[in-house]
């Protein structure tokens, strides 16, 4: 009989790690030992509590030291948050590699992305996440320091993924194709699940059946992609599939979807229907920004009705994301809010009692362009065409490298640990997203190219690599990336896959009877990075 999946040693592996740091013995003179506790503790702290939630004096407490000797050894803050990431990101590389790898390499596949799946749930990891986007963001005073340190720790775990291939390509059981796209066919679906499920707002994912079935799939739709005549060979004469390598659920892996989220009511999107009609209706501006920055203009400008209360209220919101994307979430000042909007502090403070509901607010405005932005939709009878451009709309949308501060409110009130964990906005956008693809992909249905179920699974088939190639890399590494090649073919290459995995026999011979594969000459990519730190190219992973 077949051994189970890893338990990613009784989980909470990447936890465990730091909790074992913590539990190191000190000897009267070693400061590099307390160094080592100390940033140990500023990883549980951020864990517990979150990066701006984080307090000096529990972290001294924790890591078992006096406030006096943490100052002593760590005068500057930013330089230990700097030093606990660069801790945090060895810890992940240690927890990943207790994840054995099995002689078959196959098998070994399986294993690893149940592996990574359990390590990117954990709470620990979770909070880990938020705070290293928020260290990388465009506003951080350690943004450049921050950025390599998490690039370096991601390429490591890349690693691990390459690795797998790899045995997998000297096995011939996979063919010989772009490591990058290979990498990100496979972890992109999970991380939509996982890391960028939560980081968005969203809460936790709850898988249909469970996550061994659903990452089941991820892992089969990949060997679909790229299984060679050997490996079907061997699959089907040694029934090498998901049942017969026997899952079983590591622990802190929910089996099914009965544990739902805490219940927020769903609040529609401040502002969408106007700004959905204005991308509808046009003339469109050049880009995003230009679209943000002209709305938020009109918004803030006064309407001729001094007492509209309607009116004050969206100016007032509109400040505060204005203010956000210039200066930073840590630099928001209610006076200059109150400024920019054209009210007194005193009416500010009458309209928003409390700055969490005016964070909340801004915070659905931000959310509010981007998805009137990427909802306009394209017009093209090649289906491959079409899904592609679907996602490079999204990709050129997010690439831009200011974009990221329209919605960094999230990532503040995320890392705030104090603050609701959930967004208020969280169920009405999960549910727009899915309005969202569901309307494309019924139109693909009904044109016979499409088969499957619509479900989260889908949806997560199509955008979850892209997701993590563009967006996940800029948002939690804060570098821009660049694929192999340009955007446009890497958004081509991942309508590709998808039709593998959900075309059907009608979609392939039209595909090949009208020449769908004679993709349009590919535009320029108009995404370029002004940040100092150096472009990362993905391929280089």
């Amino acid at each position: 009989m077949n051994a189970p999946f890893p338990r990613a040693e009784q989980h909470r592996c990447f936890e465990q790690q730091i909790r074992t740091q913590l539990a190191v013995r000190v000897r009267r003179h070693d400061d590099g030992t307390r160094s080592y506790l100390i940033l140990a503790a500023v990883l549980q702290e951020w864990a517990e509590v979150g990066l701006l939630s984080a307090q000096m004096t529990t972290i001294a407490a924790r890591a078992k030291v006096s406030t006096a000797t943490l100052y002593r050894l760590f005068p500057n803050r930013d330089d230990m948050h700097l030093e606990a990431l660069a801790l945090g990101q060895q810890l992940l590389v240690e927890a990943m590699k207790k994840c054995a790898v099995h002689p078959n390499s196959v098998r070994a596949l399986f294993d690893l992305a149940h592996y990574v799946t359990a390590i990117l749930q954990e709470p620990y990891f979770k909070q880990f996440s938020l705070s290293q986007t928020f260290l990388v963001r465009m506003d951080s005073p350690v943004k450049e320091q921050a950025s390599i340190i998490a690039v370096a720790g991601n390429s490591a775990i890349k690693k691990f993924w390459r690795d797998r291939i790899e045995a997998l390509i000297a096995d011939g059981f996979v063919r010989d194709d772009s490591r990058t796209h290979m990498i990100f066919r496979l972890i992109g679906p999970i991380e939509a699940r996982t890391l960028h499920w939560y980081q968005s707002g969203r809460g936790t994912y709850q898988p249909e059946k469970s996550w061994p079935v659903e990452i089941n799939r991820i892992v089969e739709a990949f060997f679909d992609i790229y299984g060679t005549q050997k490996y079907h060979t061997a699959r089907k004469s040694l029934a090498w599939d998901s049942e017969s390598f026997a899952a079983v659920n590591p622990q802190g892996m929910t089996g099914s979807a009965t544990a739902a989220d805490t219940v927020i009511p769903a609040k529609r999107l401040l502002h969408l229907d106007a700004l959905e009609r204005s991308v509808a209706e046009g003339p469109l501006p050049t880009d995003f920004i230009a679209f943000v920055e002209a709305q938020l203009q009109q918004m803030l400008t006064h309407t001729s009705h001094r007492l509209d209360t309607s009116d004050r209220y969206l100016r007032i919101v509109a400040a505060t994301l204005y203010e956000n994307y210039l200066f930073g979430f840590e630099q928001i000042s209610m006076a200059g809010v109150a400024k920019r909007a054209g009210v007194s502090t005193k009416t500010l403070y009458q309209t928003f009692p409390d700055d969490l509901r005016l964070y909340q607010e801004a915070h659905s405005l931000g959310l509010a362009f981007f998805s009137a932005w990427v909802s306009r939709d394209v017009a093209n009878a090649n289906p491959l065409k079409r899904v592609s451009d679907f996602l490079k709309i999204a990709v050129d949308t997010y690439l831009d490298p200011r974009s990221l501060q329209v919605s960094s409110i999230q990532f503040g009130l995320l890392a705030d640990q104090g603050r609701e964990t959930k967004l208020h906005t969280s169920n009405f956008i999960k549910s727009y997203i899915f309005a969202f693809w569901s309307r494309r992909f019924s139109r693909l249905k009904a044109e016979g190219y499409l088969q499957g179920e619509i479900d989260w699974a889908m949806i997560h088939a199509l955008y979850g690599p892209i997701q993590s190639l563009s967006w996940g890399h800029k948002s939690n590494l804060g570098a821009t990336p660049k694929p192999e090649g340009n955007w446009a073919e890497a958004c081509w290459q991942v309508a590709e896959d998808f039709f593998v995995i959900y075309g059907t026999p009608q979609f392939h011979a039209k595909r090949k009877a009208l020449g769908w594969d004679a993709a349009e000459e590919p535009e320029p990519d108009t995404n370029s990075s002004n940040e100092v730190m150096a472009v990362v190219r993905t391929n280089e992973i």
